[in-house]
Order: C-alpha cells, then sequence, then structure tokens
C-alpha cells in the first residue's frame, strides 16, 4: 500500500494545480479540476480526505486570509507601512527573514521596492495597485510566535522572489482604536516581482492559499482547517470589510439598503421565486450531502464506523439553506405582523 510521503500536502482528490497558460504575467498558479483516476497517490489523498473530514466535523477553527486592497500610489503604501508597524515602533520582518525596526528602517524598505518602475496601468488603462494588503488571523489565544511562524514559512512558498513585509498584532498592540482579541499578521507585498510577473489573486488562489495556510499552523501544533462556507453549511456570505465597519457604525450601507428594497419590491409583487443564486446555493448543498454520504459510505466500508457517524450526524445537522434576501423578508413580515398587533391592541385595526 502506498502511503503519503512526510511533508506531502495534497489538496482535495479533485484538484490539481496546473502552471498558467503560456504568455499570462501572473507569477501564481491556476487551480483546475482533474478527474480522480489522475491522481498520483490515491491512498495520500483518501487519508488526506479522511484528516479533514476530522477537523471539520470537530469544527476545528478555519484560518482567515483577507486581501483588504492595496497601494495604488507609492505614498499609500509607505502609509500602510506604517500603519501595520506604528511608525516603527512594532518589529516588522521581510522577506529575507531580517528584522526592521524604527522609522527609517520602515522607510528605507520603501524606498528599495523601486515602486514607481511597476507599470501604473494595465492594457485598459486601469489603475493597478503598487502593493497588495493581506491579513492572517486565527482564533484569540492562538500562539502568536507560532501565527507568524506560520506566516513567515507561507510566505517564503507563495511569494518567491518578491518583496513584502509583515508584523504581528495582538490586542496589545495593534493600533486601531477598537483591535480584534484574536492575533493577526499584516503582510504587505509588493505587486511585482523581480521578473515584473504581477501577483494576481483569485477564488482559487484564496483557496490554495488557505490549505497551505492551515497546513503550516498544523506543523506548528495549532489545530487548523481550510474548508469552504459551503462544506461547513454557512449559505449566507460574510460582509465586506467596508460594510462591516459601517454596521459596526451603527449605519447601514448603500449597498445594504439597496439589496433591503429589492427585497421588499419582490414582497410587495408576491414574487416567490428563487433568484438564481439562491438556486445556485441550494445545487450546492445537495453536492455537499451527496460528497459526505459518499465519504460516510467509504469510511463503514473499511470500518471506520466512528467517523462515518460523526460524518451522518455532521450532514444531519447542517442548517439549511438561507439567504440574505429571504431573512430581509422574514423580518419585514414580522415587523408587519408586530405593528397589526399594536394597531389591534390599540382598537385602530379590527381584530379578525
Amino acid at each position: 500500500m502506498r502511503t503519503c510521503a512526510l511533508g506531502d500536502r495534497p489538496m482535495s482528490s479533485k484538484l490539481a494545480i496546473v502552471p498558467d497558460r503560456d504568455g499570462r504575467k501572473s507569477g501564481l498558479r491556476r487551480l483546475v479540476y482533474r478527474p480522480k483516476a489522475q491522481s498520483g497517490n490515491i491512498d495520500c489523498d483518501w487519508q488526506s480526505t479522511k484528516d479533514r473530514l476530522r477537523r471539520t466535523v470537530a469544527r476545528v477553527p478555519e484560518v482567515v486570509i483577507k486581501v483588504t486592497g492595496g497601494g495604488s500610489k507609492s505614498a499609500g503604501v509607505l502609509r500602510y507601512m506604517n500603519y501595520i508597524s506604528r511608525s516603527g515602533m512594532l518589529t516588522t520582518v521581510d522577506q529575507d527573514g531580517e528584522h526592521l525596526g524604527g522609522k527609517d528602517s520602515i522607510r528605507n524598505v520603501h524606498a528599495s521596492w523601486d515602486l514607481d518602475l511597476q507599470r501604473a496601468h494595465d492594457n485598459r488603462g486601469g489603475a493597478l495597485h503598487h502593493s497588495f494588503n493581506i491579513i492572517f488571523s486565527m482564533p484569540a489565544k492562538t500562539d502568536p510566535a507560532k501565527l507568524l511562524a506560520a506566516v513567515q514559512a507561507f510566505a517564503q512558498q507563495h511569494f518567491a522572489r518578491r518583496q513584502y513585509i509583515m508584523a504581528l498584532h495582538t490586542p496589545e498592540t495593534d493600533p486601531s482604536d477598537e483591535p480584534p482579541p484574536h492575533p493577526h499578521v499584516h503582510v504587505i507585498v509588493r505587486a511585482e516581482d523581480e521578473d515584473g510577473h504581477r501577483l494576481h489573486i483569485r477564488k482559487s488562489t484564496l483557496r490554495i492559499w488557505r490549505e497551505s495556510f492551515a497546513a503550516e499552523l498544523r506543523a506548528r501544533g495549532i489545530e487548523a482547517n481550510a474548508t469552504s462556507r459551503a462544506e461547513r453549511g454557512m449559505s449566507l456570505k460574510g460582509r465586506g470589510s467596508a460594510e462591516y465597519h459601517i454596521r459596526e457604525r451603527g449605519d447601514v450601507s448603500t449597498a445594504e439598503a439597496r439589496r433591503f428594497a429589492e427585497a421588499a419590491d419582490d414582497l410587495r409583487k408576491g414574487d416567490t421565486q428563487p433568484k438564481p443564486w439562491e438556486v445556485a446555493m441550494a445545487a450546492r448543498r445537495r453536492d455537499v450531502l451527496k460528497e459526505l454520504a459518499r465519504n460516510a459510505t467509504a469510511l463503514r466500508h473499511e470500518g471506520d464506523i466512528e467517523l462515518a457517524e460523526k460524518v451522518e450526524r455532521f450532514a444531519r445537522e447542517l442548517p439549511s439553506p438561507d439567504s440574505e434576501r429571504r431573512r430581509m423578508q422574514r423580518a419585514l413580515i414580522e415587523e408587519v405582523k408586530a405593528r397589526l398587533q399594536r394597531e389591534q391592541a390599540k382598537g385602530l385595526v379590527p381584530s379578525r
């Protein structure tokens, strides 16, 4: 029987990595689907699947990687460098593992990046970022030193031949007015590498990154998982950074207000047809349940009854798929009912 070699970190048995198409200046690789039969080590893939299932049913903490934008001007990149380092008060680490401190060091790093030599516009005339700002985080009580070490190992693998700096933030060192309770690492990556290849960050890129980051954490004794929201039974999308901060202030964003108005309009019209994204959501749930059922059957076949039962229970306990539009409509219906009850209590509306 073939076994996984030490250090192998296979992804899903349906996923494989292939280089970019000729002519692309990406600096990253694309994610494509391959038939399971083409996998080089089926035993290794199945062991990886079982390990991921154990983490998922145990609800091991999920890694978080957020791309929060990037500097479109050199001065903006310097401002963000000063922000993550608290103007040089916090130690930052660069691509060579050098520890940098002091405001002068930040200025020197910024100058060494030669940001003005990068392409400023794409072929369509659109502005290009000089750098990308990426945040790696885990729940509170995660060992900050191990978190930083995992991000460093990740960056050496995925940002090779690129210039970057990173800074660890904890609740005690975060420069925000209301720092989050969890440790996280800010990374600023120069958009172009030594050969002028730009960094392109797609959804498939983030999936690869999350799996790689989780593997680095586990290699350091930190339980970490990297599954999709659909695999965890989460149907609602997370709020974007801008919308989240608007909500934190007690306000409603223009985008959310527009979505609410559209949901209310559908309700007034009696439009009960699911939207395309709700149909896709239901289809994803069916796929997840089928995959869980197949895995449970395979586990029972090989005699791992305990894990099979946990997988089956996890599938049964997944919450029903829901959408923001449906939640908004339910809230409107409840509000109308409450208003009618108040008016009936005052005698303004005859009770049925």
